[in-house]
């Protein structure tokens, strides 16, 4: 294990005293607590981001998927996708009318 030291305002250090004692932890254990909890649920955001994309490369998810599921509207996905440079699929009117309908 490394040490690490952090700084924290009086008001945060207070209120993690009394959670850690409520909790009947340290103040470092509730801080390793919080850091795997945040940065886990990030590693598995971005990975759902990543098969999201990966289907969306492939012709497996519209556009409209692809923006619920990287939590945008459709416009903002399509400025996202041109930011990473990833082109943006044609849909054919079949797909277009569906992904009218799921919208």
């Amino acid at each position: 294990m490394k040490r690490t030291n952090i700084m924290l305002d009086d008001d945060q250090h207070e209120k993690l005293k009394r959670y850690a004692k409520k909790k009947g932890q340290t103040l470092g254990g509730l801080v390793r607590d919080a850091l795997d909890e945040v940065y886990e649920k990030k590693d598995k955001l971005e990975q759902r981001r990543q098969v999201a994309l990966s289907a969306y490369q492939e012709g497996f998810i519209s556009l409209g998927k692809l923006a619920e599921v990287l939590g945008l509207d459709p416009i903002s996905a399509r400025d996202y996708l041109q930011e990473h440079g990833i082109p943006i699929q044609a849909m054919d009117l079949e797909d277009l009318t569906l992904d009218a309908e799921n919208a």
